[in-house]
């Protein structure tokens, strides 16, 4: 078998005495050929191809590696060709060709998707979801144009192109187009060859059937030596292990590695193998020893990994003893029908063959056969039968209804065999149905002649909730919602719903009859579940154990669309729903849950009327939330009204059948339910616990309640239309148990008492009643309660939902009922469009939001039934702003209600009997009444909604019988409302009640005329009442004229103290000048270069007359900075930067990176060390004191589930303040000038020639230091004498700015820096030990490895800012300008050595000597490398900090603090110099006119005036200079005189000539052009180096919102920006650069590059490194994913990978969290992603799952999923693809994840996305 997936190895085919292919055509003339024939000629030579090899490792002889391999290729050659041959004649190859050319392949694409592969579904043509296309179909059809949809296949599905059924147009692309018209007939395929065919078909069918179903566990059938041909005795057997998804992939490799005795490796090698194939090999033995190793592995004891196990857990794992000869045949068997299914797409008449075949009931390889034994199958093999069935019977129509109709048949034995299964739904045969039952037709036909529906429910009746059913109703025990085998049976439900989800026009008698079994199926399974999960009331103690109720909910989900689909079904059939009614209510009538067995019935009196209510006390007995046969009622009353059928009339109809149910009894069990969620709500039913709370929540969750809330509403409803309405209020307030509470003197009674909790849980039961009932009259937005369509529904849903708050459009589609049709999305967008307007996002974390258009708020109804309480509360808040904003009355009125259908119009008398006015009128009593104890505000605010619905109501004039505004006046509501508006205590619903007053107004006005009573005392009431609401609106209008008069006298006061403020100051203005300009004297510095004042009227010149500000040099500025003060974050004390102070310091993050080495050309470049703070401060004995506790939590935090990778180096924390991570510390300095006195004016220095010379002295007395032939360093006297300079010590000491008496370092302050250089030692550590050939650890230097970090973090820095396109001037945030003060600083002060007396040479500067003796030697005596392989910057940072102090002073006590110093600023120079070498040794005069040319062809040179103004002599310098060391010069140089020399002496000639190469002026300006660009990152990062060094800030003329200049960067670093000084040979300048450019290397360099072969050996810095970027991305998610659809596994050629995820950094492939690809980083086996991200991103990474568009961040260990850079039309991402809409790339989302890698947050956005997620992820990041 093909296990390891070696590479095919070609042997040379066996020597056969004769052909087979002869034998079987003689025998066919002879008519004497038989299958059997064939079959034996495979069964002989499938072993052939067959080889294994094992060996034994090195270390241990007893650790076995084995190889397996099936040579694929060869067999295909040998085997397969030859059977085709004899099929097709002696050239198969032309026939099939000539077949391909007849064109007759399918019309029905049938590609069957693998896992992950990528799927489109068109939403406006197609039937179902499940209709989808494959990537190339989809590309070439028009489905691409209209609206769709992507997501990932779960495999086993298959293309629907071409597929009729599937599309309602377009159901063919291009390439399946033209197969329309192909003939079904072939010249080529004529009877004999078909013949033929069939004997060969037969022959493999048979052959895979026998050798695919060997039984894996009777491995004493193995010693048959007759089938196989082999000896027990001989090494002919192999151990096969199998897969299972009940054990982990950590226990087979624990068991491989314990019993097998495999390496680690390989085990887990075996395990991908059996994951993906199915099984393994494990071991090629004798039969004793296998089967030893078989009985070994199965005795093995695993424990379950979950705290619930299942008897699939326990089971030992499985195995099996087979002949190799056997494991031959069956992998051959697997080539073969691969092959197979390849074939039968070549023609319809190979399809019709193979399809006539397997209907042969007697053959073994009949449909039946393969369908029942799939289960007993490994996954490859099972995987191939069912690819073979879709390529042979799904093409075409007939055969696959022939499949339909058998797997119809088998349906109850497949499924109960999936099941006891374990394999997932994908790999079982039962994943055929998608197939098959979503085809409409085929459903149809198997529901009207197959009776599959009731099938599919009498299955899933008696393998899944059958065993659970006491008295007669459901009843789950514990735990059984984890059980697998009831979540397998579910599947069943999942078939059902493919059935019924295609609506037929019409019906048929058969199909009617066929669906009408099916129904009562369901209504068994409905009856059932009528009252399952009942719950009693708990009273006195809480319950014991929370009671399971989660099955019952799940049960409900999977069966609720069902029921919609019925109900959908059955209301276009009059005939259907007519018996479906009938059968509803005998099944409602024969189930006893609430209205069942004895009824007591007891009479209760309302407002003079009575009713008889059944007695059941909810309080004491068993109720429940699942009442779907009630609700299935429900939903079928509502389709009646359409066909003209009422209740009365069918109940003539159901009375002659001994079935009478009256309405009382229908809603008696909804109303029971409501009553006992109004008790949950007082809080009656408290020691229930969570489970009732849990219930409650799903029965109003989007997701339930279409089939649970919303039908209980409409049952209801039904029962208002059909009882009286006094009866049917009476019955309700009875449930409720509020009728005594409606006694007239039921508060009078308790007033004598204190408030109790009764009496306030009462109130609470009657405000949900009131509130039941608004639902009741209100929600009427459901066809056939109101005129309203399924649209009119959606828009009432939308509008309700949207005045909550602005929704993104997945929350809408979220917080929405799945619709049943497949358009269900076209729908939604359609009412979405016409309700609200959407605001498209700004910025990459925003998303766009739908918000409801204006005129629409008044539709709001404050009371809509699928509000919860916070949404209640936020929409009634929102309202009233809005209203109030438009000076509206604050409330929130009813809205208008549709008009009911002739069924319900009844229902609408309920807001006119005597009971409901009773109520209102009892209510306003009570509000009125100061000392009522039984009323609440809330009770007030619902009566004034209710009382707007009837006033509403009787405006519309939909209902002729309602004359609420007649009956009202007998109950005096509207001279009650007037009461309550006159009432202060109810000032809060004033606004409501003058609307609805007003609103009673236009009422009495309408009713006034047609009224013939209104006598004179109607007028006058008339006239008192358009009086009183006068005064009530000049109340209002007084109340609002005195706020506003209010708040025009604060603005007034406001305005006089101002006013009074301005007067004192501009009164005493001398006293304010005095103490500006004491101010002024105390925080100036008292040096020569003090900043100058500048008046505020002469400000505006300022920037042009102001001098030079520089902050090195001889003009430099000398500035003391004022000290900051801060605040210490632990123990909040104020503290300042002070020598004889606490010691501050700030966290840190050290990380290492290769962030700007991330180019294409420095790949393999090593990472630095990188440095990043928050900038927050606190004391160092405060944060120690943190620390250590934060390192004793992590030593007791479980290490057991994580990797050692997620070790970190150095013990992280987080900043206390802020929360980011950290793992380091950076002691806070104060302003390194503030050490050193400032020089006076006419002080001299040494000059640079001085300079150079000391430091080429110094270079050769540090490498007699370094060869150990000096015990001290060199003293400043004798380097001054052997370097000749002229010059006292005291000039060199002015001139590095010697400090004498430097104030000592503090204790804290040295250990504070140890620990910074701890950590990044750590680091660096831990990083190279990952590394394949990672140096020895003493190898690190430890000298410059602080100094490195600083130049690289500079370096960073700087680029970051460029990316963000922010100059230097521009304010730099907190978190870098902290970071790069603090570590510059605590650089320079921990550089300098202190000298008091002749020390001896310690270690550490020993060590320094040795490193600054090899900088120093490289710079100025070209001993090491050439200038061209330099980081100038980064060479730049440890020359400035690690070579002055290496100079012994002579006496006293003496340091060098870098800080600015003339020879600081020589150093600079120094580099600036070279840097500038490099930049003329590197430029390309052609390739600069390319890109000239490119991007400005005629712009002018902005250098070529300054080039021609030069004098002479400098102008020929740079022109020498440029012909004698730049390189392409050179190159090109040598090129031509090689080329001349050859042409001199094929013409016989002298070569006295030499090549030279042109420069003229445009070329020296194109060159300073270059070289300005070039220098640019250089002087921007050193801009900022020195910034810090010496506090001297960036001058005004520094641009803030521009690209930084050259000469404004060079005046502030003291330099001359004039480039040409800098080649006067008369100055040191020159003679510095002449050295640069004559290394030995270059001119190794030019030599190589003149032969275009040769291998290069230097390694060249680039001058301007270029931005580093992430990897450029497909603008089309589609593209991207199709891209990877056909990408394979590095370590498996035939498996493609199932999570191919991309490296954003260099854009790799690789396969993400799998086995199969897992490398070693140092001893540690790791996923493929953190091993290169340790390669390409230095410990860190991002990563991109393709197909579940995820990015993903990795880093030591750990990792987080971020939202992907690619949104959808509405700006929102789709992680796991699950809404499929189609997605482009967002450049801003984008952006943004390119700046966090850019600036070094990864590590930190992985902390706080893990401290911030609600459940800590256990995902082992190291694996993927």
């Amino acid at each position: 078998m093909d296990r390891y997936d070696m590479e095919d190895v070609v042997v040379a085919p066996p020597a056969e005495c004769s052909s087979p292919l002869k034998e079987w055509r003689l025998k066919r003339q002879a008519g004497t050929l038989d299958r059997s024939d064939i079959i034996e000629f495979l069964k002989r030579e499938s072993p052939k191809y067959f080889d294994y090899q094992t060996s034994a490792t090195v270390k241990d002889t007893n650790v076995i590696t084995l190889k397996c391999m099936f040579k694929e290729s060869l067999a295909k050659e040998e085997i397969i060709d030859v059977v085709v041959e004899f099929m097709l004649g002696d050239n198969p190859s032309s026939a099939l060709e000539k077949l391909r050319l007849e064109g007759n392949t399918a019309t029905v694409c049938g590609k069957v998707f693998k896992n992950g592969e990528p799927t489109y579904s068109c939403r406006e043509c197609g039937v179902d979801p499940t209709c989808v296309l494959c990537v190339n179909c989809f590309k070439r059809s028009a489905h691409r144009f209209h609206k769709y949809k992507m997501s990932t296949s779960g495999g086993g599905g298959c293309c629907d192109c071409g597929d009729d059924e599937a599309w309602k147009k377009d159901q063919y692309c291009e390439l399946h187009l033209a197969n329309r018209k192909n003939p079904l007939e072939s010249k080529i395929l004529t009877d004999a060859v078909l013949e033929r065919v069939e004997i060969c078909f037969g022959a493999i069918l048979a052959f895979c059937v026998s050798y695919l179903e060997i039984e894996p566990n009777a491995s004493l059938q193995c010693l048959d030596g007759n089938v196989e041909g082999g000896q027990v005795d001989g090494a002919q057997y192999c151990t096969v292990l199998y897969n299972d998804e009940s054990h982990t992939f950590d226990q087979v490799i624990q068991t491989l590695t314990k019993i097998a005795k495999c390496r680690a490796k390989d085990a887990m090698e075996i395990v991908a193998a059996i994951d993906r194939e199915g099984r393994a090999v494990v071991k090629c033995d004798t039969f004793e020893e296998c089967n030893k190793l078989k009985v070994s592995i199965e005795n093995q004891m695993i424990l379950p990994t979950s705290l619930v196990s299942t008897a699939r857990n326990n089971q030992s794992l499985r195995t099996s003893v087979l002949h190799i000869g056997a494991v031959a045949c069956q992998q051959f068997a697997l080539q073969l029908l691969g092959w197979f299914q390849e074939f039968l797409v070549r023609h319809y008449l190979f399809r019709k063959t193979f399809s006539e075949l397997v209907q042969r009931k007697q053959e073994t390889f009949c449909i039946r056969h393969i369908l029942e034994y799939d289960v007993k199958l490994w996954k490859t093999a099972r995987t191939c039968w069912h690819r073979l069935l879709i390529s042979g019977m799904l093409m075409e129509y007939d055969n696959k209804m022939i499949l339909a109709q058998e797997f119809s048949r088998r349906y109850a034995t497949i499924v109960e065999d999936f099941i006891s299964d374990d394999h997932d739904h994908a790999f079982s045969i039962v994943s055929l149905s998608v197939q098959l039952f979503t085809v409409p037709s085929i459903a149809h036909h198997l529901i009207a002649h197959e009776g599959i529906f009731d099938k599919l429910l009498h299955t899933f009746y008696h393998v899944a909730i059958e065993k659970f059913i006491r008295n007669k109703t459901l009843h789950f025990s514990k735990n059984i919602a984890s059980l697998t085998f009831f979540k397998r049976a579910n599947y069943i439900l999942y078939d059902l719903r493919y059935l019924l989800s295609l609506k037929p026009d019409v019906l048929s008698n058969d199909l009617r009859n066929g669906f009408l079994e099916g129904c009562r199926a369901l209504m068994r399974v409905l009856n059932v579940m009528q009252g399952m999960e009942s719950m009693t009331r708990q009273t006195g103690q809480h319950m014991d154990y929370e009671p399971e109720w989660e099955c019952a909910f799940n049960l409900h989900i999977k069966l609720a669309t069902t029921i919609s689909q019925v109900i959908d079904w059955a209301s276009g059939d009059v005939k259907l729903l007519r018996k479906l009614y009938k059968m509803t209510m005998r099944a409602l009538v024969s189930n006893s849950f609430i209205v069942g067995g004895e009824k007591v019935m007891q009479p209760k009196k309302v407002a003079d009327h009575v009713a008889n209510c059944l007695v059941y006390d909810i309080s004491v007995q068993p109720v429940s939330i699942h009442l779907p046969l009630s609700r299935f009622f429900a939903g079928i009353y509502l389709h009646l009204g359409a066909h003209d059928l009422t209740y009365d009339g069918l109940q003539t109809e159901t009375e002659a059948l001994s079935i009478k149910l009256t309405p009382r009894e229908i809603i008696e069990p909804v109303l029971c339910t409501q009553a006992m969620i109004a008790q949950v709500g007082a809080g009656l039913w408290r020691r229930n616990g969570y489970t009732l709370l849990h219930q409650l929540y799903f029965y109003r969750n989007v997701r339930c309640r279409v089939e649970m809330l919303d039908r209980d509403i409409a049952c209801l409803q039904i029962g208002a239309s059909l009882m009286e309405s006094n009866e049917f209020l009476i019955h309700v307030l009875n449930r409720f148990n509020t009728i005594p509470w409606l006694q007239e003197n039921y508060w009078s009674l308790l007033s004598g008492n204190e408030m109790n909790d009764d009496i306030i849980r009462e109130a609470s039961i009657f405000d949900e009643f009131l509130e039941l009932l608004i639902v009741i009259i209100g929600e009427r937005w459901m066809p056939g309660v109101s005129m309203v369509t399924e649209e009119d529904r959606l828009r009432k849903e939308i509008i309700q939902l949207l005045c909550i708050k602005p929704y993104s459009h997945s929350e809408l589609s979220r917080a929405l009922p799945d619709g049943n049709s497949g358009n269900s999305d076209n729908v939604f967008e359609e009412v979405i469009n016409t309700v609200a307007v959407f605001k498209k996002p700004v910025g990459a974390d925003s998303k766009g939001v739908y918000e409801l258009k204006e005129h629409l708020l008044k539709e709001f109804n404050m009371y809509f039934y699928h509000y919860t309480k916070e949404d209640k509360s936020k929409a009634e808040e929102l309202q009233r702003e809005r209203r109030k904003a438009k000076k509206q009355l604050v409330c929130c009125p009813p809205p208008m209600l549709p008009k009911l259908t002739p069924a319900f119009t009844p229902m609408a008398n309920i807001l006119q009997c005597p009971v409901f006015l009773n109520i209102c009128s009892l209510i306003m009593e009570r509000a009125l009444n100061a000392y009522s104890r039984s009323f609440t505000e809330s009770h007030l605010q619902k009566v004034l909604h209710l009382l707007g619905y009837a006033i509403q109501e009787e405006l519309s004039e939909h209902y002729p019988f309602l004359s609420f505004y007649e009956r009202s006046q007998e109950y005096g509501i509207l001279e009650k409302l007037e009461e309550l508006a006159r009432c202060p205590r109810l000032e809060a619903h004033y606004d409501f009640v003058l609307w609805t007053i007003e609103r009673f107004k236009q009422l009495q006005a309408k009713q006034a005329p047609s009224d013939g009573r209104a006598g004179p005392s109607c007028s006058q009431q008339g006239t008192g009442g358009k009086l009183s609401l006068s005064a009530e609106e000049q109340a209002r209008e007084e109340r609002e004229n005195r706020a506003r008069l209010a708040a025009e006298r604060r603005a007034h006061i406001m305005a006089q103290m101002q006013k009074a403020q301005k007067s004192f100051i501009s009164s005493n203005a001398e006293m304010f000048a005095d103490t500006e300009n004491e101010t002024r004297k105390e925080s100036a510095s008292t040096g020569p270069m003090d900043w100058e004042d500048i008046p505020p009227e002469e400000e505006q010149g300022a920037v042009a007359l102001e001098s030079k500000v520089a902050c090195l040099g001889p003009d430099r500025k000398f500035y003391h900075g004022t000290d900051d003060t801060f605040k210490c974050i632990l123990c909040f004390e104020n503290c300042a930067i002070s020598r004889g102070g606490r010691q501050l310091v700030s966290s840190a993050f050290v990380q290492t990176s290769r962030v700007i080495f991330t180019t294409p050309n420095l790949r393999n470049s090593q990472s630095a060390l990188h440095i990043s703070c928050c900038g927050h401060v606190m004391h160092y004995s405060c944060w120690l004191e943190y620390f250590t506790n934060e390192e004793f939590k992590e030593l007791r935090r479980p290490h057991r589930n994580r990797a050692a990778l997620a070790q970190a180096a150095n013990v992280e924390f987080q900043c206390p303040y802020c929360r980011t991570l950290s793992n380091a510390i950076i002691p806070v300095t104060e302003t390194l000038p503030a050490f050193s006195a400032p020089p006076s004016p006419n002080e001299s220095y040494l000059p640079l020639d001085s300079f150079v010379e000391i430091m080429s002295t110094l270079a050769i007395e540090l490498g007699n230091v370094k060869d150990h032939e000096l015990t001290t360093l060199p003293s400043v006297s004798n380097i001054l004498r052997l370097s000749g300079v002229v010059g006292g010590l005291a000039q060199f000491e002015r001139s590095v700015q010697l400090i004498k008496n430097p104030p000592r370092l503090h204790a804290d302050y040295i250990e504070g820096i140890e620990f910074l250089k701890k950590a990044l030692l750590n680091t660096m550590k831990i990083q190279q030990s990952h590394l394949k050939d990672h140096p020895a650890i003493e190898s690190i230097e430890m000298v410059p490895i602080l100094w490195d970090s600083c130049s690289y973090t500079l370096q960073a820095l700087e680029i970051y800012l460029y990316a963000v396109e922010k100059p230097l001037k521009a304010e730099l945030s907190m978190r870098h300008q902290s970071c790069a003060r603090n570590l510059v600083r605590a650089c320079s002060r921990s550089s300098a050595l202190e000298w008091e007396t002749d020390l001896p040479l310690l270690p550490p500067m020993r060590s320094q000597a040795e490193f600054s003796s090899r900088l120093l030697d490289t710079i100025f005596n070209q001993n090491d490398t050439s200038v061209l392989e330099w980081d100038c910057f980064r060479v730049l940072v440890p020359f400035q900090f690690g070579v002055l102090n290496l100079m012994v002073p002579e006496k006293g006590y003496k340091t060098i603090i870098p800080s600015g110093s003339m020879f600081d600023f020589y150093i600079m120079q120094t580099m600036f110099l070279a840097q500038l070498t490099k930049a003329v040794l590197c430029f390309d005069v052609e390739k600069e006119k390319a890109k000239r040319a490119e991007k400005a062809p005629n712009s002018e040179l902005t250098q070529l005036d300054y080039i021609e103004q030069l004098p002479s002599r400098i102008r020929d310098n740079m022109i020498d200079f440029y012909r004698r060391y730049n390189i392409p010069a050179r190159v090109l140089q040598k090129t031509k005189q090689k080329q001349l020399v050859e042409e001199e002496s094929e013409e016989n000639q002298g070569h006295g000539q030499t090549v030279v190469i042109p420069c003229e002026s445009h070329h020296l300006a194109l060159l300073l052009e270059y070289v300005q660009r070039q220098m640019s990152s250089f002087l921007r990062c050193s801009c900022l180096f020195y910034r810090f060094l010496t506090d001297v800030d960036f001058p005004d003329t520094f641009p803030t919102d521009q690209p930084d200049r050259f000469d404004l960067m060079c005046q502030y670093l003291g330099l001359d920006p004039m480039l040409g000084v800098y080649f006067d040979m008369e100055t040191v300048y020159a003679t510095m650069m002449h050295s640069f450019a004559s290394h030995p290397h270059i001119d190794r360099e030019v030599e190589q590059r003149c032969q275009p072969d040769a291998r290069r050996s230097l390694q060249v810095e680039p001058c301007l490194r270029p931005l580093p970027r992430l990897k450029v991305l497909c603008d089309d998610f589609s593209d991207l994913i199709n891209s990877v659809s056909d990408i394979f596994c590095p370590n498996n050629e035939r498996e493609e990978m199932k999570t191919p995820t991309m490296c954003l950094i260099c854009g790799l492939i690789l396969c993400g969290q799998s086995y199969c690809c897992q490398p070693e980083l140092g001893k540690v086996s790791v996923g493929a992603c953190t091993h290169h991200a340790h390669a390409c991103g230095a410990e860190v990474g991002i990563f991109l799952r393709i197909r579940d568009c995820q990015v993903v961040y990795l880093g030591r260990g750990k990792g987080c999923f971020v939202p992907p850079p690619y949104l959808d039309e509405y700006g929102e991402t789709d992680m796991g693809l699950r809404r499929g809409n189609p997605l482009r790339l967002s450049q801003a989302a984008y952006r943004k994840i390119y700046l966090q890698w850019l600036g070094h947050g990864l590590h930190g956005e992985i902390a706080r996305l893990n401290d911030n997620a609600n459940v800590a992820a256990a995902a082992q990041w190291h694996h993927m």
